[in-house]
């Protein structure tokens, strides 16, 4: 059984913030949803990645 409902933009970037949503959880019924989706899901991975710093650590010496 299936749910057809309409969301709010922000909303939606909310939720894909806060973890709880993802883009593969559901299916657009229109081309200018799915354009929409696709661009929140690029903004929000890029917020997500100018927020996230480095763990792994660089060795900058050179090995011999």
């Amino acid at each position: 059984m299936t749910i057809q409902l309409e969301i709010d933009k922000d909303k939606l970037m909310y939720l894909f913030e806060q973890g709880v949503l993802c883009a593969a959880d559901f299916r657009c019924l229109n081309s200018i949803s799915k354009q929409q989706v696709a661009e929140l899901c690029l903004s929000n991975c890029a917020k997500h990645l100018q927020s996230t710093s480095c763990i792994i650590p660089i060795n900058m010496h050179k090995l011999n």
